[in-house]
């Protein structure tokens, strides 16, 4: 058994506690945090996508999309329409008031991507960023195996 005391996932953990806060203290005055910043870039850049479509982006389940939408459309930077052929379907966009608060995430969010990779040069960023995604589809794709063998439905 490998008992290594650091490994790769100490090092994400810690780089998603950190983002997650960082997020949490720059958002704090918009009544947002961390838990919906990716949900609000993500339905203003799609505009009029439904909640399974946006939990599909981000590999979330429906309970963590219906919870930040929901805290979206009271903080009332997004809406939420029916669908005229399908009730269950629901349709999301962002509102005027959400655009100054997308402004700010876009710039909030380089600044901490450019404060975090400081030391790596453009080459380095690059294959940084190439690494982590093929190793985020890598862990789509097993956990899909992993579902799929359990025959569990997965949406």
């Amino acid at each position: 058994m490998n008992k290594e005391h650091v490994t790769i996932l100490k090092f994400i953990s810690i780089l998603q506690r950190n983002t997650n806060r960082y997020f949490d203290l720059m958002l704090e005055e918009d009544g947002i945090g961390s838990g919906q910043q990716f949900f609000l870039l993500r339905i203003y850049e799609n505009q009029d996508i439904n909640m399974l479509d946006l939990s599909r982006l981000g590999s979330f389940d429906k309970g963590t999309v219906t919870k930040a939408v929901q805290k979206l459309t009271e903080e009332g930077y997004v809406t939420v329409t029916t669908d005229q052929n399908d009730k269950r379907v629901r349709h999301l966009h962002t509102t005027e008031k959400a655009l100054p608060v997308i402004e700010k995430l876009y710039d909030v969010r380089n600044k901490w991507i450019d404060s975090i990779l400081r030391n790596l040069d453009e080459d380095e960023r690059l294959k940084l960023f190439n690494t982590l995604g093929d190793i985020s589809d890598t862990s789509s794709a097993v956990i899909q195996k992993i579902i799929s063998e359990k025959g569990e439905k997965h949406e």
